[in-house]
């Protein structure tokens, strides 16, 4: 499966991960799966090349959200309409594709990792690191041919 990779001679499961990575902080093991998750979603992964490929304008879509909070300040209801929105953008074609499936499962529980701290302040820290993971996924995927 495409959010399972083997790292450091570990195998990893991004969408279990992630949770780990936003609440405590992105790490080398974080970085290493995301490069690889990034090829994914962009169909350029020697071990899975039936894999169907995201486009960059479904991972677009969502960040550019995400870019808009960053500079306007967290606000946890605005935050938690990502949910929706990840679903629509990535069934929008009616073409369900493996890499938006995956893309989904992992970003649907980033952000409820994000709106499960206890505080605000714990809230707006996990929804940085929400943001930077993304980033480095769409700089990955951009980086590994993804259109």
């Amino acid at each position: 499966m495409p959010t399972q990779f083997r790292i450091n001679g570990q195998e990893i499961d991004g969408r279990d991960k992630v949770v780990e990575w936003i609440c405590n902080g992105l790490n080398k093991e974080a970085i290493l799966f995301v490069e690889k998750f990034g090829r994914c979603l962009a169909g350029r992964d020697p071990e899975h090349r039936k894999y169907n490929a995201l486009t960059t304008s479904q991972i677009r879509n969502i960040y550019g959200e995400v870019t808009r909070m960053r500079m306007k300040g967290f606000d946890p209801a605005a935050f938690l309409l990502l949910k929706p929105r990840l679903v629509y953008a990535t069934s929008r074609s009616g073409n369900r594709t493996d890499g938006s499936i995956d893309f989904k499962e992992v970003f649907v529980r980033a952000i409820d990792a994000v709106l499960e701290a206890e505080d605000e302040n714990e809230q707006a820290q996990r929804f940085e690191r929400f943001a930077d993971f993304f980033e480095a996924v769409l700089a990955y995927h951009r980086a590994h041919g993804g259109k």
